[in-house]
């Protein structure tokens, strides 16, 4: 048996799934610790997998237990005395993809797996569980029905949790306004009269960011259907996304044949991995260097 944790936002929640899903096409049993949404662990973040029609199997605490993980007394007693370390994989994020975890059984990992390296090769599998909700409110189906008509670019700025200090210095003086322009400058100079879509969790800083004629800030969704901008973002003829994977996988649900994305070069600070960003799309520093 394989148990995957799943922990982080909904972008981290899609990357642990993915994985499990390979490893069922490899005829693996697979189940899923939620414990991290326990609310004696953490309330800062929600479940959100369930937004999809999926099945996913979940680890009881006796099944959890054999990798000294879960609430009961034998499992609290394996993690105080170290016990069953072989049977935990933690993911190294300086090692970047790595693919010595499919040759692992009975294993419980631990990680966010950001790499489309673990199941590109089933990716019509996982775009067939991510799938655009069909209910949606009036607004998005109204920008929904623009990105579809205009040569529309997604572009993602996320701001909010990012600038507090202890996430600036991962994530922070990544997505410069040096990138952003020099992303903008390239799509205009590749596609004709396109339309910007803006997708933030600031919208008044956007606004006074991106004031073009050709720009447009979305404000249709709030954060318990945020879900939507992704799909919304995925719909567009091309993305400029941020080093969020919210806006990666807003740009690799694109299923465009001829689709364009850029991201940039760096995806953080304190680590020297690049495996995330995916080999067709063009990357650029903070510097606004291709």
């Amino acid at each position: 048996m394989i148990i995957i944790e799943i922990s982080g936002g909904l972008g981290n929640q899609m990357f642990q799934y993915a994985l499990g899903q390979k490893f069922i096409s490899m005829g693996k049993e697979v189940k899923y610790d939620l414990s991290f949404y326990n609310d004696r662990v953490q309330t800062l973040r929600q479940f959100e997998l369930d937004i999809f029609d999926l099945d996913c199997p979940v680890a009881s605490n006796s099944e959890l237990s054999r990798f000294g993980k879960g609430n009961s007394l034998k499992s609290r007693l394996k993690q105080k005395l170290g016990w069953d370390k072989e049977k935990i994989y933690e993911e190294n994020l300086d090692l970047g993809y790595q693919p010595r975890i499919f040759e692992l059984d009975d294993i419980y990992l631990s990680g966010y797996w950001q790499s489309e390296l673990y199941f590109k090769d089933i990716r019509e599998q996982i775009l067939s569980i991510y799938r655009l909700p069909e209910e949606m409110n009036e607004k998005s189906r109204k920008f929904l029905l623009r990105i579809k008509e205009d040569n529309s670019v997604s572009i993602h700025v996320r701001r909010g949790d990012y600038l507090n200090k202890e996430n600036y210095r991962v994530y922070g003086g990544i997505c410069t306004n040096c990138y952003y322009k020099k992303a903008i400058e390239y799509m205009r100079k590749s596609i004709d009269n396109p339309k910007f879509y803006i997708f933030t969790n600031d919208s008044e800083w956007a606004k006074m960011q991106f004031k073009e004629n050709d720009m447009e800030v979305v404000e249709c969704n709030n954060r318990n259907n945020s879900y939507l901008d992704m799909f919304l973002m995925s719909s567009c003829k091309a993305n400029i996304i941020a080093n969020s994977t919210f806006s990666w996988w807003g740009a690799w649900l694109n299923s465009g044949q001829e689709k364009l994305v850029i991201a940039p070069k760096k995806w953080f600070n304190n680590h020297e991995i690049n495996d995330i960003v995916c080999e067709s799309w063009i990357k650029i520093d903070s510097q606004g260097e291709i």
